[in-house]
């Protein structure tokens, strides 16, 4: 198998299973644990768990995954902008949409997560 077909086959391999994990985090009472639980199952293994865009998954996805402690990535991004990438996704990108996977309230948490652990809105 030519090395993009398989680098493509390993990254639709990943997303698929985090698209069809379950998420427990709706359950945790507070929520910035709520907002990390979501990360950890649904963002690290692509962003990484520190957020740098190292996750197990990421070299095999192209273009790579956002690495949040870039401190341009942060440049006039607002958390409302955050949020409707989560939604949405990106196109061009498997950064696949959450709408419909997560609920409003996940999606808030883990962009409140985000902001918090990683970068500021300003």
């Amino acid at each position: 198998m030519p090395e993009g077909r398989r680098r493509a086959a390993a990254a639709a391999l990943a997303l698929s299973g985090l698209l069809g994990a379950p998420a427990h985090a709706a359950d945790a009472p507070d929520a910035g644990a709520k907002g990390k639980e979501i990360y950890e199952i649904r963002c690290a293994p692509c962003h990484g768990a520190e957020g740098r865009g190292d996750g197990p998954a990421a070299a095999a996805i192209t273009p790579p995954p956002r690495n949040f402690r870039d401190p341009a990535f942060w440049r006039g991004r607002t958390a409302g902008q955050l949020r409707l990438v989560v939604q949405q996704g990106r196109p061009g990108t498997l950064m696949a949409p959450f709408a419909g996977v997560l609920s409003d309230a996940e999606i808030d948490a883990v962009v409140a997560y985000l902001v918090a652990s990683f970068g500021t809105t300003r």
